[in-house]
């Protein structure tokens, strides 16, 4: 995998210059792969050319995350003949390298399993979504399972993590709880059908429900879910894929100039950018914001790249209203 982070850049008024600590790889093999980007014109389509082994920059932003002191990533590594089965089932690489130099130190596969995505808690573990969902410790043992489609729901989709890794969403069809990610307790936040495109701690957004009765012109919205109800938060002409900052704070990439919001529907900051926008990721001490102003394409390289920059050069987007 190619850390997002490469090609990022702090959200502050000062940004530093991040220096390559290390890198390695390829550490899976490449395969013929489309790209997309979602800009304010619209979807921007690339390839083929041979990449990597993620789907999608919404699969990529879930397949690396640091866990203590290691960075675990994932990918689909291929298809394997299983006694029993009567097509071959996809196998699932799961690594877990050393942060400081990036040796590779354990590594386990999934067959038939599907690893949807990957996520860091916020006690150094990592949770694997897929047929079940499984926290595992850095080097990659087993602590403990959870299944997501039971208690009489059709199944699960775990897809998306709070910014601070406490909280994972889980899709029940019908309805949408939040699970714990160091107890797997879970607690159900609505019985209606829910598509999320991002958890906080206490709801879900998505931009699947279109208030298109109330505003007929418009083709974007992000709509809030807490356990106060179900809130409109924003609406505009374009508006795709937002994602939780903070417990507080949403980025709306999906415009030309991407909007910060809070969970009241009032724009904090605007941010201004030439070309395509895409969204990597942001830290769980709610600090750095990480994003690429150009195109990137739907896959990401099966390398790993660490980037150092120094923390004091930067000022916190957090409560910031400068536009």
């Amino acid at each position: 995998m190619l850390l997002l982070a490469l090609a990022g850049v702090a959200f502050a008024q000062k940004v530093s210059t991040p220096a390559r600590v290390w890198s390695v790889g390829p550490l899976t093999k490449n395969e013929p792969v489309m790209g997309v980007t979602i800009g304010g014109g619209g979807a921007t389509v690339t390839g083929p050319r041979v990449d990597s082994q993620t789907g999608s920059i919404f699969a990529a932003t879930r397949s690396v995350v640091f866990a203590g002191d290691r960075i675990v990533l994932a990918s689909m590594v291929g298809m394997r003949n299983v006694d029993g089965a009567q097509r071959p089932e996809q196998v699932y690489q799961l690594l877990s390298l050393d942060a400081r130099t990036g040796e590779v130190k354990d590594s386990r596969e999934f067959v038939d399993f599907g690893v949807r995505a990957i996520f860091a808690t916020n006690d150094a573990h990592v949770m694997v979504s897929g047929a079940a969902v499984l926290r595992l410790t850095p080097d990659l043992k087993d602590d403990a399972r959870i299944r997501i489609s039971c208690d009489g729901h059709k199944f699960g989709r775990v897809q998306s993590a709070s910014p601070d890794g406490a909280t994972l969403g889980n899709a029940t069809s019908p309805g949408f709880e939040l699970i714990e990610t160091r107890t797997l307790k879970a607690r159900e936040l609505t019985a209606d059908p829910a598509v999320d495109t991002s958890v906080n701690n206490v709801g879900f957004v998505t931009d699947n429900v279109h208030w298109t009765r109330d505003y007929p012109k418009d083709r974007g919205f992000i709509t809030y879910t807490d356990t106060s109800g179900t809130h409109l938060l924003y609406h505009g002409k374009c508006g795709v894929g937002h994602s939780f900052l903070t417990d507080d704070l949403i980025l709306e990439p999906g415009c030309k100039s991407p909007l910060i919001l809070d969970t009241r529907g009032n724009v904090v900051r605007t941010i201004s950018l030439e070309g395509a926008f895409s969204y990597a990721g942001v830290s769980q001490t709610e600090s750095d914001l990480r994003y690429k102003s150009q195109a990137f394409p739907g896959r990401i390289r099966s390398s790993v790249s660490v980037l150092a920059s120094t923390p004091s050069t930067r000022e916190s987007y957090r409560g910031s209203n400068a536009g």
